[in-house]
């Protein structure tokens, strides 16, 4: 693949600062540490489908147009979803974007489609094998990878004519994996950053805690000299 591609990267990097602002400003909610302690309730479990969902939307309509196919950053919301709250919510953020990507045709609508859910469901496996808890930047980078290349792959199995198949995959799965995998990797680092903060003020929490303990315990000094 030559340089061509770098124009489409370009375009999802963009898309993707916006998916990331709107998802840093959810982990500076109320809602975000029940999320964390992998406790999210159904009212959070709803807010976050609709939330990932609409990401997901937006990732299609902001895409690149390539032969019937658009090169975007769809998967990502649903991925994302499943690895912070569990397959439920992976999987109804991907129905969502999988609903809005079928509305816009094209010859990889059925491809594109499945493959978002299918991201929501695995991201929501990932949560529980690590006992609902985000798994961590490695894994989460490594996941949005592979899915992306199982996206490539279910496009060459679903889409006809193969040769057209062949000529979409060929073009847009190195900025869409490089696009995606980024975009992890930042949110990512982000849930990191929180996790160690918070980490940070229970340590400092507990740390008062005693020292407050072991004020209470000391004698006070009037009642030292009257002893």
């Amino acid at each position: 693949m030559d340089g061509s591609f770098l124009p489409q990267f370009n375009v999802l990097l963009q898309l993707i600062c916006v998916i990331i602002v709107a998802a840093y400003l959810l982990t500076q909610s109320r809602i975000f540490p029940e999320i964390l302690d992998g406790n999210p309730t159904i009212k959070t479990r709803i807010i976050l489908i609709l939330f990932f969902g609409g990401l997901s939307v937006y990732g299609s309509i902001s895409g690149i147009e390539f032969l019937g196919s658009v090169i975007n950053v769809r998967d990502l919301g649903p991925m994302v979803a499943g690895l912070l709250a569990g397959p439920w919510v992976g999987i109804g953020a991907g129905l969502i974007g999988a609903a809005y990507r079928l509305s816009m045709g094209g010859i990889t609508m059925y491809a594109c489609s499945v493959t978002a859910i299918f991201a929501g469901l695995f991201g929501g496996l990932i949560w529980i094998y690590y006992k609902k808890r985000f798994a961590g930047t490695t894994v989460a980078v490594a996941f949005a990878v592979l899915m992306e290349v199982f996206h490539m792959a279910l496009t060459l199995i679903m889409v006809r004519p193969y040769d057209e198949a062949v000529a979409i995959v060929s073009r847009v799965y190195l900025p869409m994996v490089l696009a995606n995998a980024a975009g992890m990797f930042v949110f990512a680092m982000m849930v990191k950053n929180i996790r160690k903060e918070r980490k940070i003020q229970a340590e400092r929490d507990a740390l008062l805690g005693r020292m407050k303990q072991n004020v209470a315990g000391v004698p006070c000094t009037d009642d030292i000299r009257s002893s």
